[in-house]
Formats: C-alpha cells, structure tokens, sequence
C-alpha cells in the first residue's frame, strides 16, 4: 500500500520537476547595434573659440564616448597703434590750453625727407593675426541615461605661437625711413662718417649735430618692472618690428557638453556644444625685442662709443605702464591664465 502510494507521488511530481530543470530565459534586454563599442562613427563640424575644425567619434561603452579633432582659428587682422618719440619726447604735446606744440619730431620730419625721401608718420600701425591651431583628444563619460550631458576631459596638441603682429604695408616706407635716421644717428653720436665712396668720407658736422641733438627715433612700449627704466622698439636688420604671444603646444581640457538629435525624423544627425578651459601654462609671453645702447669709455683716449644690439622683452611679464593704444590688448593677453573653449558642433552618425 505504502509503495502504490509513493509511486503515485512521484509520478505527481514529475513535471513539476521537469520544469524546474528547464533553463529561465534572461530578463536584460539584448545589446542593440548601435551599442556595440566601435560600431557606430560620429563626425562633426565645429566652430567657435578654438576656431573651425571637425572631430571624428567613437563610443567604446555605453558610458564612454572617445573622440579625436583638428580646429585651426580663421586669419583676421587687428591694428595697434604706437606712438613715435624722438629722444624721449612724444610726436604730439599740447599745452595748457590744448593748443599743439611744436615738437622734435615736428622739426625731424622736413628733415628725414630730405634725407631719405620718405614721409615719415607719428604713429606705427601693427597689424595683429591669430595664429592658433590645435589637433585634440578627448573622452567623454555620460553618467546620465539619456546620454545628453557629458562630461570631457583630454588634451589640445597644436603650436605654439598664439599670434604675432607685423608692421603694415601702409608703414613700411616709414620703417625704412625711420630705419636708415637711427643708422645716421649712430654714425653722427660716435663722429663716423655718413657715407664712403671710393674713398671719399662724407660727414656734415652740422647734420650730425643736429642728430645728436634730436636723439634716437624709437617707439615706446612700456616700462620695466623694478627699476621704470623705459623700453622702446625700433626697425631690425631688415627694417621690421615683429610682436609674437607663445603658449605651451601641450594643453591639458577638462570639460563637459550636451549632444542630442536635430528631429526625431533624422536620428542620426544632432547637434551640441562644448565648453570648458584650455590650461596653455599661465598668460601668454608676448615677445618682441627692443633697442640696448652701450656706452664704452676708452681708457686711454676717453673717447665715448656707442653701440646698439636687440634684446627680447616679454611685454606681459617684464613691463607695465603701456601706452593706451595697446594698454587694454595686453591686459587681455594677461587675464587670459588659461583658455576658454565655447564650441557649437554638428554631428552625423554612420
């Protein structure tokens, strides 16, 4: 009795036992497609403070996108005017009552056309040009479900010169004009004659004086930190003045953006922004080389030489007191301690 009992048991049980060993089908959706790490590209066209550019990406996640550029900042040109002195005199006083007084550069000027056939103006027109490109690296992580919002971290690699300014072609002739009275002047302060020809010297011992007298032709741009001694500028070898702003070419990013679909009509185009800072090593070093007179005393014949040779100056860091033509340009140069990036972008997806 006791068998026939347990024998319908079993047999009560049995598929109830036969289910229990049938493997439960998963719970978790299955990965799309677009999910695959490295399956899907993105390619964008971007714009703003780094420039115009295109960035190429790739989501190695669900969480983790990594993506790679190239953004080069258009050409364009902004002028910064400097004031020409004579000596240490400015090309323009006024007196109390706002009326113009003649100065040195006022009686130089007839002169340097005479001499050199060239007008001469009170003012140097500098044209400034961005020079600024960079190729980046960057991954993004997007905490959120939606997958909008991210936040970057990566580097810009590009070159190192920022921008520079030139003098404009409009100024040239005043380089040169100004270029060959600082020669004369050279040649008049240590008694040399102005021209040989075939052995024949030839010196104007009232043009040298009146030289000397005037002083060197120069440009003002500042005064050096510690000891206010001023600095000026004037044409090099090949009758140019050059200004060039360097950064570090490594620049570190860290930032965070939002991307998301244009239409839900075309899911693969979007569209975003990033924004975030460039650390490109503290303010940009503005470099431009100025104008050293050497006085040397020979000891037997205490006769007076002067000699002049360039020296680099760093306008951001080395002086202060600019003119007020570029006073508020390199205060900007100044503040800018690390780089603001605000790009928009648009996105295709393959």
């Amino acid at each position: 009795m006791n068998k026939m009992i347990l024998s319908a048991l079993m047999a009560t049980m049995m598929p109830l036992w036969a289910n229990a060993q049938e493997p439960k089908s998963s719970t978790l959706p299955p990965i799309t497609t677009d999910e695959k790490p490295f399956h899907n590209v993105d390619v964008s066209l971007t714009g703003g403070s780094t420039g115009i550019g295109f960035e190429v990406g790739t989501k190695v996640s669900n969480t983790v996108r990594l993506r790679a550029g190239l953004s080069s900042m258009p050409h364009f040109v902004h002028d910064m005017n400097f004031e020409v002195r004579v000596g240490d005199q400015p090309a323009k006083m006024y007196d109390k009552e706002g009326n113009r007084i003649e100065t040195k550069f006022d009686k130089l000027k007839g002169h340097m056309k005479e001499l050199t056939g060239y007008d001469v103006d009170d003012k140097l027109v500098m044209e400034g040009r961005p020079k600024f490109w960079n190729a980046s690296l960057i991954v993004d992580v997007m905490p959120f479900t939606n997958k909008h919002w991210y936040v970057s971290a990566g580097f810009y690699w590009g070159n190192s010169r920022f921008a520079d300014a030139e003098v404009s072609k409009g100024d040239m002739t005043t380089m040169l004009a100004v270029g060959m009275y600082d020669k004369m002047y050279e040649k008049a302060i240590n008694n040399k004659p102005f021209y040989t020809y075939n052995d024949q010297e030839i010196y104007n011992d009232q043009i040298a004086n009146r030289l000397v007298t005037y002083g060197r032709m120069q440009y003002y741009i500042g005064k050096f930190k510690g000891t206010d001694e001023k600095c000026y500028i004037d044409p090099d070898e090949n009758g140019m003045i050059q200004v060039k702003a360097k950064v570090n070419r490594f620049k570190p990013y860290i930032g965070f953006g939002y991307q998301g679909r244009i239409s839900k009509v075309e899911p693969k185009w979007k569209i975003g922004f990033d924004a975030g800072l460039l650390f490109w090593g503290g303010k940009p070093k503005v470099y431009t080389d100025r104008t050293v007179e050497h006085k040397t005393v020979d000891p037997e014949t205490e006769i007076v030489t002067y000699s002049y040779t360039k020296e680099q100056v760093d306008m951001a860091r080395d002086l202060y007191d600019y003119p007020k033509n570029i006073k508020h340009k390199i205060g900007l140069l100044k503040a800018l301690v690390v780089y603001p990036v605000l790009n928009l972008k648009i996105t295709r997806t393959f």
